[in-house]
């Protein structure tokens, strides 16, 4: 399927008289500013006025004129920020890539706050084996993040998957309503699950039975020195195997790192979190919750890409569906990248002196 085509399945919410250009037409200028790295309205905007007359004809302009900023910034105000999401979200980076492991995962659109210091949070479901944002939920303000994930499961299919999330997502709810759908999760557990945190602790402390472990050994990257040490237990040793839906184990793990900072190795830090999971031991033996915890990061790494390469949180869009559907066209543009370069900087660079290039990525097969 080409972007183009995914894009006119889009529902256009406009008026008969507020469709001096089609739809499609509009949100493919503005992934074509973004992929040259452009950032902002404005800049699609001036990008539109500075095509030349076959251009703005291969991205739907046939006669010859684009729109204006305020045309840019009210159309992404009213679409369908869910109808948006599902169709690109639909477009898979890696067609063979292992699509078991969803990260959710929150972010705040810092630029987005309005007079009363209220922004727009965006919570995202993550698959990294496919390198594709599934789905979003957004609210205003803060507290919502719970809600919102119940909103956003929904929407998924949850079987087979295994969702990983942060101790905030670490809700019986939440995980109710996963096992529910045929998934399976795993969350850390800090403080605001206090007893359940000290229950394994102590379960860890003074081990009933023997335990499951694995020792990464030592690895040197980055600068430092990391090991990584995971111990499993069944759920029954803490107690919580009737308080929890679904639970089948906990986790320790154990990280050390060794940073070397002006040619001197400093002291080794090391921490140790704590973790719920629903998998069954046969199913995810102790490395495998060891890489399964590692990959939650990568949604993380999606937010850096957002932020430090486009600019995401200097987006002012405050109303309407602007500020969700601005993250899920950055989304897309970073899938774009991906499949260009590994690295987001080279991939600006690939598109950057080439509007040629930008426009057929867009309108040819995606």
């Amino acid at each position: 399927m080409t972007l183009k085509a995914a894009l006119e399945r889009i529902p256009d919410p406009r008026g008969r008289q507020g469709k001096d250009y089609r739809l499609w037409s509009i949100l493919a200028l503005i992934i074509v500013s973004l992929l040259l790295g452009r950032r902002g309205m404005k800049a699609a905007f001036l990008l539109g006025r500075s095509l030349t007359c076959e251009q703005k004809r291969q991205l739907g302009f046939g006669r010859g004129h684009t729109p204006c900023h305020a045309t840019l910034t009210e159309t992404l105000r009213i679409v369908d920020a869910q109808s948006l999401a599902d169709v690109l979200g639909a477009l898979s980076v890696v067609e063979d890539g292992d699509p078991r492991h969803i990260a959710i995962d929150g972010k705040t659109m810092r630029a987005s706050k309005d007079g009363e210091g209220k922004a727009t949070h965006v919570l995202s479901a993550f698959c990294g084996g496919l390198q594709t944002v599934l789905g979003h939920a957004a609210s205003r303000g803060k507290g919502l993040e719970i809600p919102d994930a119940l909103t956003l499961l929904d929407r998924l299919d949850l079987t087979g998957r295994i969702v990983t999330g942060d101790a905030i997502f670490c809700q019986k709810s939440v995980a109710a309503r996963i096992a529910l759908g045929g998934g399976d999760y795993l969350w850390q557990v800090k403080d605001n699950q206090k007893k359940l945190r000290e229950d394994i602790e102590t379960a860890f402390d003074e081990p009933v039975c023997p335990l499951s472990s694995f020792d990464s050994g030592y690895s040197k990257a980055h600068g430092r020195i990391e090991r990584r040490c995971i111990d499993v237990l069944p759920a029954a040793a803490a107690g919580i195997e009737n308080e929890w839906p679904g639970v089948s184990q906990i986790v320790r793990i154990s990280r050390s790192r060794q940073s070397r900072k002006n040619g001197v190795w400093q002291v080794p830090q090391t921490e140790i979190v704590y973790l719920i999971t629903s998998l069954k031991p046969a199913d995810a033996s102790p490395p495998a919750l060891l890489a399964l915890n590692r990959k939650h990061w990568g949604i993380e790494i999606m937010h850096r890409d957002k932020d430090v390469i486009l600019g995401e949180d200097g987006y002012t869009n405050r109303f309407g569906k602007a500020p969700r559907n601005v993250f899920t066209l950055l989304s897309l543009v970073r899938k774009m990248f991906y499949k260009v370069s590994a690295s987001p900087t080279r991939a600006i660079e690939y598109f950057q002196d080439d509007r040629n290039r930008a426009i057929a990525r867009v309108t040819g097969v995606y």
